[in-house]
């Protein structure tokens, strides 16, 4: 395992942390697709910085393309969660929570790859 993707899958447990505190809060009281994505975006705020500068040390300002190429990846990334996400609540369970926990292992894997050879390339 590369140390990039080591450090990667560190940033990841804390994302996750923040991901699915804020899912538990909210499907509390929210549809539980609007409380995935919401939750999913709260935790790409800390995502970002953390893998610029901290994982593949882009230590460039973060430029208008940069950001646009890292907003796709996060939309792709979205998409593939939310999805997964949905065919668990209809196959496989009925708990959110295990629901986005079935989406984790696909979406981390394309945002790695994502990240590495198209956002911070």
């Amino acid at each position: 395992m590369s140390r990039s993707f080591a450090k990667f899958c560190g940033v990841g447990l804390l994302v996750a942390g923040v991901d699915f505190g804020t899912l538990w809060l909210f499907q509390t009281f929210l549809p539980k697709l609007i409380a995935i994505s919401l939750a999913y975006f709260l935790g790409v705020a800390t995502h970002y910085a953390l893998n610029k500068w901290w994982v593949f040390r882009a230590e460039a300002k973060v430029r208008a393309a940069e950001l646009a190429r890292y907003v796709f990846m996060v939309i792709v990334c979205w998409l593939c969660t939310v999805g997964v996400a949905w065919l668990a609540l209809r196959l496989a369970t009925s708990n959110v929570l295990v629901a986005k926990l079935i989406a984790v292992p696909p979406a981390a894997l394309l945002s790695f790859v994502l990240m590495r050879k198209f956002v911070f390339r």
